[in-house]
């Protein structure tokens, strides 16, 4: 009797899984598009801050969040005896910088902070008022306090091939204390 050559339909199915997984793992290892960058970012404050606001309540800790728009950076502080230090003995709760395919804008306040309200300039307080302490860390312009409450304020993360606000994600924290991540056309609640 004579047998014939050919493939098994297990073999097939064999050297399919394999191909399947070879492409899966090249498709892994693309770089990602520019917008995708912005979401990382905008998830990964969206996290850190939940975490940060969960952590003031459970330890009676007061934090703070200081963000730098010009350099795209922002850090997290603590206030300590000595005042607001930056926090550091945590893996988490680091410098964070963009680099340079990601920027951010923060605006201070929900609705009831208007510019008309205002009794001074958001820039000259946090700026001016603390220029001949040299050695002194400026304070953050984002309270997280123990009793729960966080400053109201929206972050917007932008990559900067796509400079239409349209396609911004933000992380918006409301005057009732409800922080959320906000995709590209998404309202606030």
């Amino acid at each position: 009797m004579q047998r014939q050559a050919g493939f098994t339909l297990l073999e097939i199915l064999l050297v399919v899984v394999l191909m399947s997984l070879g492409a899966l793992a090249v498709v892994q290892t693309l770089p990602q598009s520019q917008n995708d960058q912005a979401k990382e970012q905008a998830s990964r404050f969206f996290q850190r801050l939940q975490l940060l606001s969960d952590d003031a309540i459970l330890n009676g800790q007061d934090y703070g969040v200081r963000l730098d728009e010009k350099k795209s950076t922002y850090h997290y502080m603590q206030l300590k005896q000595e005042g607001w230090q930056p926090v550091k003995e945590s893996k988490y709760f680091t410098e964070t910088s963009m680099g340079d395919d990601v920027t951010l804008s923060f605006e201070l306040g929900g609705d009831a902070w208007s510019d008309s309200d205002r009794l001074f300039k958001q820039e000259d307080f946090y700026e001016d008022r603390f220029e001949d302490e040299e050695k002194k860390p400026k304070p953050p312009q984002v309270y997280v306090l123990s009793s729960g409450e966080v400053t109201p304020f929206e972050v917007s993360f932008l990559s900067d091939n796509q400079q239409s606000l349209e396609n911004r994600w933000r992380v918006n924290v409301t005057e009732a204390g409800i922080i959320q991540l906000l995709a590209p056309g998404e309202e606030n609640e």
